[in-house]
């Protein structure tokens, strides 16, 4: 059976990439006679990047003009028309699957291409369903992203083989949100990026002094993400401004990612603090670089309100490198046992638990060995993701017997 592995994110789009990219190389490793696995992507621009792992995707050009007939297509008002006028739609994406001889697809983000699809069935990843769970935040109801996720999804959601998703938090919202059957939801954890797989000589190596590169004077907390509001910066400020002038100790903060519209607004924000020397924001960093940001971190502190499940923790388990992490349902559960929790609603409780890091407090150790064991845990997970999805994959072969 040959399964078309469709990616859809840029580079710069942090988590999403990289989880479609972790599957896209798992996936490639466990290709079969059985279960070949074609990729596609809808990026030229990121060709020649997943050219670096051995991974050649077909690229299919996929315009603004493209989205909207999707969404139009996918709706109930032209699928009755169709019917009505007995015409049998196929679409581009149609076209370019049978011309590889595809028998389903794999989405590996959340696409509106799946609603395009009139001819072939296929696998939907839902990341999150935060947006449900936020909707005052500007980049969810702003220019309508609330109703195109809700759109998208109550269309595309029920009408999938399977929907692959990344924890049973999201798997019950789902569940109950577009009455979707249990067994049609698989929750597979995420998997940590690539740039953590690497050896000890590799590190010694490629070794990148952040401070000396970054001109960072001390110690400093990292964060890796996008600026978008719901990443929740500002709480960081506000917890430095406080160690600072309470507890008088200076930190560095280093912020990597893309500006999604926030950037402008945390640097203000910084520079009315009077922090504005304390914090580098370093933009997009390359794969080879982000070992040393976590190895070289007092901590990672990750004030997010969306989850329930993140990447960024298990890199620095991998790190060894100590976890703050919200205290808010879903996402505590990913980090059990392995991270110093915070209060989002009183930004001193992050200085309590930087101070437990800086003193070297014996729960810190306690907390990496326990992060070191679920990425233990996790590695499994990676056989773990090949067996499930073989599971969907088995059960579609054997219906897709009676007509092909």
């Amino acid at each position: 059976m040959n399964i078309a592995v469709i990616l859809t994110k840029e580079m710069d789009e942090g988590g999403a990439f990289q989880y479609a990219l972790s599957v896209s190389l798992l996936l490639e490793k466990n290709k079969s006679t059985k279960h070949n696995f074609i990729f596609f992507s809808t990026l030229r621009k990121n060709l020649e990047v997943l050219k670096k792992y051995n991974l050649h995707p077909v690229y299919i050009p996929w315009s603004n003009f493209n989205r909207f007939t999707a969404l139009l297509a996918g709706s109930r008002l032209a699928g009755s028309i169709f019917t009505k006028l007995k015409i049998k739609f196929a679409s581009k994406l149609d076209r370019i699957l049978k011309k590889h001889n595809i028998d389903l697809a794999y989405f590996l983000s959340p696409s509106d291409m799946a609603l395009a699809l009139n001819r072939y069935n296929y696998i939907f990843t839902v990341l999150d369903l935060c947006f449900l769970d936020y909707p005052e935040f500007p980049e969810v109801y702003m220019n309508k992203e609330f109703e195109r996720r809700e759109s998208l999804y109550s269309l595309a959601i029920p009408k999938a083989v399977a929907v692959i998703t990344d924890s049973e938090f999201t798997k019950s919202k789902i569940t109950k949100r577009y009455t979707v059957a249990e067994n049609r939801v698989v929750s597979l954890s995420y998997l940590p990026s690539e740039a953590l797989n690497f050896t000890e000589q590799d590190y010694k190596q490629n070794f990148i002094d952040i401070n000396k590169k970054y001109n960072i004077d001390g110690k400093y907390i990292f964060y890796p993400a996008q600026f978008w509001p719901h990443k929740n910066h500002i709480y960081i400020l506000e917890g430095l401004k406080l160690l600072k002038e309470k507890y008088k100790i200076l930190l560095a903060a280093v912020f990597s990612g893309s500006d999604k519209g926030n950037l402008h607004f945390v640097l203000k924000k910084a520079a009315e603090f009077g922090l504005g020397e304390q914090i580098h924001c370093i933009g997009f960093v390359e794969d080879r670089e982000l070992p040393y940001l976590y190895a070289q971190a007092l901590a990672l502190v990750m004030p997010t309100y969306f989850g329930p499940t993140n990447i960024p923790p298990l890199e620095a388990f991998i790190m060894g490198c100590p976890v703050l992490y919200p205290d808010l349902p879903g996402l505590r559960e990913q980090v059990k046992d392995a991270a110093l929790l915070l209060d989002l609603q009183d930004p001193e409780s992050m200085c309590r638990q930087l101070i437990k890091v800086i003193e070297k407090s014996p729960e810190i150790s306690a907390f990496t060995a326990n992060g070191k064991r679920k990425i233990e845990s996790i590695m499994l997970t990676r056989r773990n993701y090949i067996e499930e999805l073989k599971i969907v994959l088995e059960d579609y072969s054997l219906k897709l017997k009676t007509w092909k």
